[in-house]
């Protein structure tokens, strides 16, 4: 019988066509190399973060689709997956409002210093801190966004209401009805937030470096809810701490997940959430929802409408 392996704690109800279709659904926690043993009636993996190369591949001679619940596939080998004909799938959109509303979240905590105020209210190094600041509203800024797909449209959208004018930064121009686009200079150089949804590519890795801080004044408030290379974290870290950004709200890091005694978390004026922002009970269902359709059109045949790879 074909087999799909998924995820412990996937959404099941979005699964029902694969069962339907014949297909049974193996489920584990997909954190170790033991949880991808071999398996000949493998034909479809359902893939959260861990890492999937040629070597894992090769355990699954009929493979056929690896979908990534989620948007971004950095976690897997495209080249290999194409070289043994797999298709590799994601699922863009399917959690964009869920990202887009953390995106939001993170500006207002980071630009207002909210956990350091409320921390404050029992922890005297976060008190004296405080000492003279005032976080800064997000109306009425300008808001440069980095990756302007389906969340970083979603963002842009979610902010109308705060009266803001957004610099978008894409590869194509699009209609920003609340703003334009721009070059990463003006963003870095007039942004009040930059905003961050780039995934993590040969060519985004990096973007935003030691060059880009010194271009942002002192009152500038970075978010990342892309990927976490983007952001040259040392760089990140040292700007935080010179004074030379004013603070930073983070969903993803360089090194996930976030080490306890990663120095992001003890700076009073960075926000760290642990790489939840895709996660809602809505965004799940679609997400596993769209995934579930990439693997059976596969299985069926069919194109998968979200193919990534050759």
């Amino acid at each position: 019988m074909a087999k799909v392996l998924v995820f412990d704690g996937i959404d099941e109800n979005a699964l029902a066509p694969l069962k339907r279709a014949g297909l049974e659904i193996v489920s584990n926690p997909q954190a170790t190399s033991e949880d991808f043993a071999s398996d000949d009636e493998v034909i479809g993996i359902i893939l959260m973060m861990y890492p999937v190369d040629g070597a894992v591949m090769d355990r699954f001679p009929n493979l056929k689709v690896i979908a990534r619940h989620g948007v971004g596939y950095d976690n897997v080998d495209l080249q290999a997956a194409s070289e043994r004909g797999i298709a590799v799938t994601n699922t863009p959109g399917a959690n964009a409002g869920a990202v887009a509303e953390t995106a939001i979240t993170l500006m207002l905590m980071a630009g207002r210093l909210f956990e350091t105020s409320h921390d404050a209210i029992t922890d005297k190094k976060a008190a004296d801190y405080m000492v003279g600041k005032s976080g800064q509203q997000v109306s009425g800024k300008i808001v440069g966004i980095i990756g302007f797909g389906h969340i970083g449209q979603e963002i842009a959208k979610l902010l109308t209401g705060f009266s803001v004018h957004v610099l978008a930064y894409a590869r194509h121009d699009r209609d920003v009805p609340n703003g334009r686009m721009a070059d990463l200079d003006e963003i870095f150089q007039q942004a009040d937030f930059v905003v961050s949804a780039l995934p993590a590519t040969p060519s985004t890795t990096g973007l935003i470096d030691q060059n880009a801080f010194d271009k942002m004044r002192p009152s500038t408030v970075v978010v990342n809810v892309g990927r976490g290379p983007v952001i040259d974290e040392a760089a990140m870290i040292a700007s935080l701490k010179s004074g030379k950004i004013a603070a930073a709200g983070l969903d993803v890091i360089d090194q996930e997940p976030i080490s306890p005694d990663n120095e992001l978390l003890s700076l009073p004026n960075a926000f760290v959430l642990p790489h939840v922002a895709a996660h809602s009970k809505e965004a799940d269902f679609e997400v596993a929802k769209t995934a579930a359709k990439n693997v059976l059109a596969v299985f069926e045949g069919k194109p998968a409408e979200d193919q990534v790879n050759d």
